[in-house]
């Protein structure tokens, strides 16, 4: 690497690393250290931009996120909510988009997190309560009792996207609460009860595999014996049955299914995540990341929201993507470029072992983070999909904190959080890899 480009990523931590400290609250990280950004301590927000603390190994960084989880367990709903945010300040618990589910989501991946960098199983046992109940909570989002999580639309960390019902993100993340929750009661013990969904994380881990991965099936009987399993466990198997012709395989998972229909686009923090917590076995890991990078995905830097974006007139479009300008074509959540997710990216380069690219996408990320509208080095929150210029909030904390994962990443090899999921992966999630009924073009099981 050249001295410029190590003097360039040099800045780039530092300058993240500032932001960040200045995040910090008595009540966990704020989202944006500007006030006109995004002043409360977010659930999604907080844990994402923990995880940036932990790749940074700061002390203060990561008793912040400590006060994050902590802040989130006191403003628990009495029917297991964590809410979406929390003013430190006042105390206002947000109502715009309160039933986020993915709020519970990282929750309880913030919490495994903690556990994993600090083994202080004391302070696990006083928040266990909360995070049983957090899990209870997900399951209630099950309304069909398949396994999955039902999200309605527009209910996750994409608040203005018509993504719905059987989600992606949601559900990925589901898998890896479910497996970060079995972990924790294993050290909780016998000194309290932990609640046990109906299906476990190898459950959820099969059924995402089954209805959201559509591949090549070069054997009649292995495609009714895929729709019959998807019908046994009351997945929404006539989606697939009846547009096979058009859907016979795509290179990345669906990033929604819903009642005879779906999203056909790539979602790129669905994917990646997919990925980094071993849903995607080595088959579709590579289908996913070749994909994206021929498509250009990060660039002109990483990384868009969805490939490609939803036009006006087409079937998914929604007018209400015109409020503010906020999702026109190539803007926020449809394909704007996200710094957040341009971390995850050089993440998964790094697990899958692609050195070479994940380093060049290091430069290019830490170019993003140097992008401003009014100073350089703004973290803004996200870019235009096609001409790169910032158009969200700047000093974001987690733009800031995924870039350092991202470095720490390229510089280590060690994922926080993900390392520890991996290797909890069950057994059984492993054995269904290695029994898929579809057979691909190269003659091999998925």
């Amino acid at each position: 690497m050249s001295n410029q480009n190590r003097s360039l990523l040099n800045e780039a931590r530092a300058r993240a690393l500032d932001i960040l400290h200045q995040c910090i609250t008595p009540n966990g990280f704020r989202a944006s250290a500007l006030t006109a950004g995004y002043p409360q301590v977010w659930a999604r927000d907080s844990v994402l931009t923990f995880l940036g603390g932990a790749a940074a190994n700061d002390a203060e960084l990561m008793a912040a996120g400590r006060a994050s989880l902590e802040t989130m367990s006191r403003f628990q709903s009495a029917r297991g909510l964590i809410q979406l945010n929390v003013n430190p300040d006042t105390g206002h618990v947000s109502t715009e988009n309160a039933g986020a589910a993915d709020g519970n989501l990282w929750y309880i991946l913030g919490q495994f997190l903690h556990y994993q960098l600090s083994g202080d199983r004391d302070f696990l046992l006083t928040q266990w309560p909360v995070i049983d109940k957090a899990l209870m909570w997900l399951e209630y989002q099950d309304m069909n009792e398949c396994g999955l999580l039902e999200i309605p639309e527009a209910g996750n960390w994409m608040d203005l996207l018509a993504v719905r019902y059987n989600i992606l993100y949601d559900n990925i993340l589901y898998y890896a609460a479910l497996l970060a929750h079995e972990e924790l009661a294993k050290v909780v013990g016998t000194e309290a009860s932990a609640y046990r969904t109906a299906v476990d994380a190898a459950g959820v881990h099969e059924r995402i595999n089954l209805l959201m991965w559509i591949d090549r099936c070069w054997v009649a009987t292995h495609f009714a014996d895929h729709l019959e399993r998807l019908k046994t466990i009351r997945l929404e198997w006539f989606m697939l049955y009846h547009n096979m012709g058009t859907i016979s395989s795509r290179p990345f998972y669906l990033p929604w299914v819903a009642f005879r229909e779906y999203g056909d686009w790539c979602d790129s923090m669905g994917n990646l995540l997919a990925i980094l917590t071993g849903v995607a076995d080595g088959h579709r890991t590579e289908h996913i990341l070749r994909f994206m990078r021929q498509v250009g995905m990060a660039e002109p830097y990483p990384t868009k929201a969805i490939y490609p974006p939803i036009y006006p007139g087409e079937s998914h479009w929604r007018e209400y993507y015109r409020s503010r300008n906020l999702n026109l074509p190539h803007h926020y959540h449809n394909g704007g470029i996200w710094p957040l997710i341009g971390g995850l990216h050089v993440a998964t380069l790094v697990r899958h072992g692609w050195y070479g690219d994940a380093e060049a996408m290091l430069l290019s990320l830490a170019e993003a983070n140097r992008q401003g509208v009014n100073y350089e080095w703004e973290f803004n929150e996200w870019l235009h999909g096609e001409r790169g210029h910032p158009m969200g909030y700047a000093q974001q904390a987690w733009s800031a904190a995924m870039y350092l994962y991202a470095d720490n990443a390229v510089h280590t090899g060690k994922l926080p959080l993900f390392d520890e999921l991996l290797a909890a992966k069950p057994a059984q999630a492993v054995a269904t890899e290695n029994n898929e009924f579809f057979v691909h073009a190269g003659g091999g099981p998925v």
